[in-house]
């Protein structure tokens, strides 16, 4: 059983473990192995702490065993500047590798779209690799297909593909009821 709940600035150490570890198997082959490598504990850690700060009204879930192990995170803004026609983002959505594809992503995507619906969002983005097999799940949710974008990252060109759910209840509908949180 997963719980999910707010994050707070006492989960920093846990949120970092659970980024840069999934980065660094998520992301592998999709960036560059070098700059997977120089992500640290510690400077993630201090990344978070400063986050809590710099943007106060984030939604921070994570979701954890009943022993209390983070085992993913999720951090959704409200945001009508990002993209046009959308009022929300999902940032990141994160879960262990070892605990992936029982429920938690779903959990955590689940208590983000009713906390963006309670405040008022009327749709949701998100970006993700064009690589990354999570799309699919995004697919199969009823994400559109917004566009793409592109960087470089140490000779690396990275594209980006953004999913859109316009309304949010589309995404809601989608994900139906959650089984795994309490």
């Amino acid at each position: 059983m997963v719980k999910i709940r707010n994050a707070n600035r006492r989960d920093c150490a846990s949120l970092a473990r659970v980024q840069v570890d999934s980065y660094r198997s998520a992301y592998a082959g999709l960036f560059p192995p070098g700059y997977l490598a120089h992500f640290s504990y510690e400077e993630q850690q201090k990344d978070w702490l400063e986050s809590f700060s710099r943007h106060p009204d984030d939604i921070l879930l994570a979701a954890e065993t009943p022993q209390g192990q983070m085992i993913g995170y999720l951090l959704a803004r409200v945001d009508a500047n990002n993209f046009p026609g959308f009022d929300a983002e999902i940032i990141a959505l994160h879960v262990n590798k070892a605990n992936q594809r029982g429920g938690a992503g779903k959990a955590l995507l689940h208590r983000a779209v009713s906390i963006l619906i309670k405040r008022g969002c009327m749709s949701v983005m998100l970006w993700t690799l064009r690589g990354n097999p999570v799309r699919r799940w995004y697919e199969a949710l009823g994400g559109e297909l917004l566009g793409e974008k592109e960087f470089e990252v140490d000779d690396w060109t990275i594209r980006e593909v953004a999913y859109g759910w316009k309304p949010i209840y589309l995404l809601a509908d989608a994900l139906g009821r959650p089984k795994l949180v309490r």
